[in-house]
């Protein structure tokens, strides 16, 4: 009997030693959260894009243009314009201190005197982007011009042309 018994226990050492160890069954990681609150991005308009008054030419086209950097009107052909009241729309975006946003102001639009119409173009200086003063935590801003210009023949007829355009402002 003691033979068997140290069979047994001498089997069960082997098997002990030859048995793999078994594998590790769970594991723990840390993860942290963080989030970064920001203000809102806020759009407001300060100015209008006004061409003032323009003669209109007595033959061939001419161009009339406001330049979105300096509001500066300039007219090409042979028009005749009163400077007064001539700018440039002008508007303020306001948020979150050094946060980039993205700019879309229109291509065109139309500019309507009852049934006539013109089309002007715009141009924005600033481009697609732009970025806020300041740095997080505080609040930032930023001018924005847009110009524009339209042609104008002899065949324009007389009227106070008016239109609207959006421009829309979005974080990156």
């Amino acid at each position: 009997m003691r033979k068997i018994a140290k069979i047994i226990s001498g089997g069960a050492a082997l098997a002990a030693l030859a048995s793999p160890a078994l594998a590790q069954n769970s594991a723990t990681a840390t993860a942290a959260g963080s989030a970064t609150i920001i203000q809102p991005i806020t759009i407001t308009k300060n100015n209008d894009l006004t061409f003032g008054t323009i003669v209109k030419p007595a033959s061939g086209t001419a161009t009339v243009a406001i330049d979105g950097t300096t509001g500066v009107r300039t007219v090409t052909g042979t028009v005749a314009a009163d400077s007064a009241g001539v700018s440039r729309a002008v508007f303020t975006v306001s948020g979150e201190g050094a946060q980039h946003f993205s700019i879309t102001v229109p291509s065109t639009f139309s500019m309507a005197a009852g049934t006539n119409s013109l089309i002007v173009t715009t141009t924005n200086p600033t481009g697609a982007t732009g970025l806020l003063s300041g740095s997080i935590g505080s609040a930032g801003s930023l001018s924005l011009g847009v110009g524009g210009s339209f042609n104008l023949t002899n065949a324009t007829v007389s009227g106070a042309y008016t239109g609207n355009f959006v421009v829309t402002v979005a974080y990156n």
